[in-house]
């Protein structure tokens, strides 16, 4: 294994994942407390013996969030803490962090329907058509698509 790309959709109903350039593993929707999300890249870091294959193999694309007008101010909050979590995790770890926008990752997978649900529904399916053996949920569809987007994009060689 080469490299492996770790991504990261954080929000209260996000996902973190793992892919190698075939295969998408450890797909887990985003633990709820900080333990959970510690535990859970940790988890990543001994099944992949990334202490082994050497952290400048593993890259972390990680979905930029930023806060709505129309969101309310506590789910914002709530939302900004999981996102700076996470970041302040893989730094306790030495994982190099690639911040990408939503639009700028769903651009990849072109042309998608504007409203929220709909486009939801829509990256589930695709996830799930790139990844037929797994079963792909609204929780961990879009950290599965961050993750290919990261590997195939911004991946280094």
């Amino acid at each position: 294994m080469s490299k492996i790309t770790i991504g990261i959709d954080p929000g209260k109903s996000g996902g973190i994942c793992v892919y190698d350039g075939k295969n998408m593993a450890n797909v887990q929707a985003c633990p709820s407390d900080p333990r959970g999300m510690a535990n859970s890249l940790r988890e990543i870091i001994r099944d992949f013996d990334i202490d082994t294959i050497g952290k400048d193999a593993v890259q972390v694309t990680i979905e930029h969030v930023h806060a709505f007008p129309k969101d309310g101010r506590s789910s914002v909050f709530k939302f900004g803490t999981n996102y700076g979590m996470w970041l302040g995790i893989c730094a306790s770890h030495e994982l190099d962090v690639t911040k990408v926008t939503p639009q700028v990752w769903m651009k990849k997978y072109g042309d998608l329907p504007r409203e929220k649900q709909e486009r939801k529904r829509y990256l589930k399916m695709l996830a799930s058509s790139y990844f037929t053996d797994l079963k792909v949920t609204l929780k961990t569809s879009d950290a599965i698509l961050i993750a290919k987007y990261g590997f195939e994009e911004l991946g280094r060689d």
